[in-house]
């Protein structure tokens, strides 16, 4: 991750953002001897709604002849990777 001064990032800040958008790098702001902080991309952005999420799944297709295979690879999955416990409990 590249490093640079708060004040080269003030001077370069147009630019700074436009190449953390266009090359998705993240750049860690430093004052001192210090991170004060990180400029990252945002991250896609889904058009997906949650109001339309339901919608969205019964759309997909279905398993149909393949349900009863994919089931049971699910379970051996399951077997062979159970799922780790709450280390809070």
């Amino acid at each position: 991750m590249e490093r640079m001064t708060v004040a080269d990032a003030e001077r370069e800040f147009g630019n700074l953002v436009k190449r953390v958008y266009s090359e998705g790098v993240s750049i860690e702001l430093e004052q001192g001897d210090k991170v004060v902080a990180r400029l990252t991309p945002g991250g896609p952005q889904s058009p997906l709604k949650v109001g339309d999420l339901n919608a969205f799944l019964q759309g997909l297709p279905q398993l149909g002849e393949d349900a009863e295979a994919f089931d049971q690879d699910l379970r051996a999955i399951r077997r062979e990777f159970p799922a780790e416990g709450n280390p809070w409990d």
